[in-house]
């Protein structure tokens, strides 16, 4: 399996590359602002992560990679600033929250298709000061903190889903089975 890894210049890139259960020859790894100049990027991918970053999705220019992906009907994780990029990209809208940098939270999950071994709370770790608002069908919410905050979406019908949190993150103790988690179901 190829996949394309969309850095957004973040320091938790590499943790979350060394989290996906592929050869780690088998990630090119490219600058998201790169990717977004150059969708062609896409082609000849089985499966695009968009990583974290410290701005948001608009100026970090990856809504319109996410929005290509759609086109392609390529199976798409979004991880934090990508969960964003994956939500815009179908209409919801993004809030200031209280930031929550470095924090571990109760997590609930709903069922969901892509991640069928996590139901009910889960703990995972917090890096973020945006968050998703107006998430709406094909999209719907699948994992959200106890004051309501969406931490996980998934599309309705396509492969591709995003996270809030950072599964990537030691103090996410199922993160890297939550990853496993959604590349099994593309099997």
């Amino acid at each position: 399996m190829r996949v394309l890894f969309v850095e957004n210049h973040d320091s938790f890139s590499l943790n979350v590359v060394d989290a996906l259960p592929v050869d780690r020859q088998d990630v090119v790894l490219r600058p998201g602002r790169e990717v977004a100049r150059d969708l062609g990027s896409l082609d000849g991918v089985d499966l695009v992560v968009v990583g974290p970053g410290p701005t948001d999705p608009a100026r970090a220019g990856i809504v319109g990679v996410v929005q290509s992906a759609v086109l392609r009907r390529l199976p798409l994780l979004g991880i934090c600033l990508g969960h964003q990029a994956l939500g815009l990209a179908f209409g919801a809208k993004l809030i200031r929250v209280a930031p929550v940098h470095g924090k571990q939270s109760a997590i609930t999950f709903s069922r969901s298709r892509l991640f069928p071994s996590f139901v009910g709370r889960q703990t995972m770790m917090r890096y973020h000061s945006l968050a998703l608002t107006g998430i709406a069908a094909p999209l719907h919410i699948i994992a959200q903190t106890d004051d309501g905050i969406a931490m996980a979406v998934e599309h309705e019908s396509l492969p591709m889903a995003g996270l809030q949190f950072h599964p990537d993150s030691f103090a996410s103790p199922r993160g890297k089975e939550l990853i496993a988690n959604f590349f099994e179901c593309l099997k």
